[in-house]
């Protein structure tokens, strides 16, 4: 703000005093106020000024009328500009500080819209990835032709398996078989799909099915009308579609395929059936034809006895289907539907949470009478996903052979379920295991030339 002088008419002639005091004022306002320049005289001091034009300062209290005129001479600025400079150092100050919080501002908007555009980015990527038109039959095996189908007499591999109850022998299992990295799962279980698995050697199978939700879940399954799957969302799944899904079709289509490709092998599968999905099972196992090939024990609840390797495959009976979840009831052998025998009436189990990987204590505790007996060997990470790391070190051939000897005594395992099949020498093991199950005499053990091939491969192994 300006002040305006007011006009007014020469004043009295001043006294000496006012002379001297008037003086003295102009002379300090008269010089500019640059601290690095012209010192200036302390807060406490006070000039006067003599009479011969001399000055001298001592240090006192400031009144009140001097404190107030100060701060208003450093708000105000005079006609003859001599407060410009201590303006221009508050208005460039000001600018720094506000062009410096512009910029602060600018930098923290550019960080949210980056960090924005990679996550849509990388949600588009892995919607594309996971819901492409190549999700669709993504894993073609060329030939379903087991590799243990050059043996002519051979029950799963092992000539010694055909004269053994088929719950006598060690069945390698793959553990969600379904979910694979090569089927685009999210969190797979296993690397490879389970129709490799099944080429290579293992023969038992634990799928889940459910029902997809959601128009991109649907859009990767085929939903065959002559399969009675047209309105079907039935998929072979994990906990959720979105994570990875097989088409009922596609999986009941090989499996039979391997069947009739391999007159020498014997099958167990298990089905979890969730959301509800059994019904649609049901239809889909009925359509496919692999239906055609289960076994339908005669017995009530328990079976006494069953059939052996050999003549499950003379009756071309090849396949145990055992099923648990929605819709599945404990029932007696011979009238449980479609030949799905209720899995908690004929399984014991080890712990399934990975909580135990040293014993061959079960779920099922007591003098029961159970066929089969499934020793969970697979353990997730931290993270609660199937660990590849963990895999290997558990289908070790010396980590499956030291739990194997803590089960003497207890229960026989006849299941060995693995996660990421392709790792360690599950294989091996279980043709060593099988070899020294050999049937002598009407009772179960190793006869004396296969104890010493036992211990020849598991040498090797």
């Amino acid at each position: 703000l300006k002040l305006k002088k007011k006009e007014q008419s020469p004043p009295p002639a001043p006294t000496k005093a006012e002379a001297e005091a008037e003086a003295a004022t102009a002379a300090t306002s008269s010089k500019p106020r640059k601290v690095q320049v012209e010192p200036q005289i302390s807060p406490n001091e006070t000039s006067v000024s003599t009479g011969t034009g001399s000055k001298f300062s001592f240090r006192g209290g400031k009144s009140k009328k001097e404190s107030s005129a100060k701060k208003q001479q450093q708000q105000v600025v005079n006609d003859d500009g001599h407060d410009d400079e201590v303006d221009d150092h508050y208005i460039t100050k000001s600018s720094t500080s506000k062009s410096s919080s512009s910029s602060s501002c600018c930098s923290c908007k550019r960080l949210v819209l980056s960090s924005i555009c990679f996550i849509l980015l990388a949600v588009a990527g892995i919607v594309t990835w996971r819901y492409g038109p190549w999700a669709k039959n993504s894993v073609s095996v060329e030939s379903l032709v087991a590799e243990s189908s050059a043996c002519d007499n051979c029950c799963n591999g092992l000539e010694s398996n055909c004269n053994l109850p088929v719950n006598k022998v060690l069945f390698p299992m793959v553990h969600n078989a379904h979910s694979s990295y090569d089927n685009n799962f999210m969190g797979a279980s296993n690397n490879k799909p389970f129709e490799e698995a099944l080429v290579a050697g293992y023969r038992a199978l634990q799928f889940s099915t459910c029902l997809c939700k959601g128009f991109l879940s649907k859009a990767l399954l085929e939903r065959d009308a002559e399969w009675g799957l047209g309105e079907s969302n039935l998929g072979f799944c994990h906990m959720s579609c979105g994570m990875g899904v097989r088409d009922p079709k596609d999986v009941l289509t090989n499996l039979k395929e391997f069947i009739e490709t391999n007159p020498r092998e014997v099958l167990i599968i298990e089905f979890d059936m969730l959301d509800g999905s059994s019904a649609d099972l049901r239809t889909a196992l009925q359509r496919s034809g692999l239906i055609d090939y289960v076994y339908h024990p005669q017995d009530e609840y328990y079976i006494a006895e069953w059939p052996t390797m050999e003549q499950l495959i003379d009756d071309n009976t090849r396949v145990l289907l055992f099923g648990n979840g929605d819709g599945m009831d404990s029932c007696p052998a011979k009238d449980c539907t479609d030949g799905i025998l209720y899995a908690n009436d004929h399984f014991g189990r080890t712990a399934t949470d990975g909580s135990d990987l040293d014993s061959c204590e079960s779920t099922i505790s007591g003098d029961v009478s159970i066929g089969y007996f499934v020793m969970n060997h697979y353990q997730n990470s931290k993270l609660k996903m199937p660990s590849k790391k963990k895999a290997r070190e558990l289908n070790s051939y010396s980590n499956l052979e030291v739990r194997m000897e803590r089960c003497q005594g207890q229960r026989e395992p006849n299941l060995l379920a693995v996660h990421f099949w392709d790792e360690g020498e599950v294989l091996g093991f279980v043709s060593v295991v099988n070899s020294g199950r050999n049937r002598e005499g009407g009772e179960y053990g190793a006869a004396p030339e296969d104890e010493d091939d036992a211990d020849e491969e598991g040498t090797r192994g």
